[in-house]
């Protein structure tokens, strides 16, 4: 004869199972891993948007930059001529600020084109987002300076102004980044 042994469990009712415990605390911790995960993802694509803004930002100075140097090369291009205009304050020709006077460029208006500034219109057929860029330049006559360091002329200071400084602002293409490049031309006498 055989003999069955069976073995009753008696649950309370107050106290939940062992198996639905642990259920229980599977669901909390794929709850916690899961929320951990929601975070990382969006550090990260918050971070990716920050790189973006950033690289586009650099290329708008970048673009600014570009057209700053070609307006400014166009302001040097235009002391080569024989026989200069007037530096009159108008249309971007200024002579020197009075001493201890802020200088011309700084405060020029830079949206005065004709007037306080001279347009730079070499961008319009540029490649790619120069195309969209905007440049202008002034030109300011420089003091006359004596001669220092030549033999036969030491101290003498020249009938015509030979020293130019050109300054040019580009502005990038989205608006958001401007850029002021200056440079000091001497002509030849």
């Amino acid at each position: 004869m055989h003999l069955k042994r069976h073995t009753i469990v008696y649950e309370s009712k107050n106290q939940p199972s062992q198996l639905a415990r642990q259920r229980g605390a599977a669901m909390v911790i794929a709850l916690v891993m899961l929320l951990i995960l929601t975070l990382l993802a969006t550090a990260s694509a918050r971070m990716t948007l920050l790189d973006e803004r950033m690289m586009g930002n650099t290329q708008d100075r970048n673009v600014a930059f570009q057209a700053a140097e070609a307006a400014i090369r166009t302001g040097e291009g235009d002391l080569i001529a024989p026989v200069l205009p007037d530096f009159d304050g108008t249309n971007g020709l200024w002579q020197p600020a009075a001493p201890g006077d802020d200088p011309v460029w700084e405060t020029a208006d830079w949206e005065d084109v004709g007037n306080d500034v001279r347009s730079y219109n070499g961008l319009a057929n540029a490649p790619g987002s120069l195309a969209n860029a905007t440049a202008a330049y002034a030109i300011e006559e420089m003091p006359a300076v004596p001669c220092v360091l030549c033999s036969e002329k030491a101290g003498v200071v020249p009938d015509e102004p030979a020293i130019y400084r050109v300054t040019a602002r580009g502005v990038g293409a989205a608006g958001n980044a401007t850029v002021v490049v200056q440079t000091t031309y001497k002509r030849a006498n």
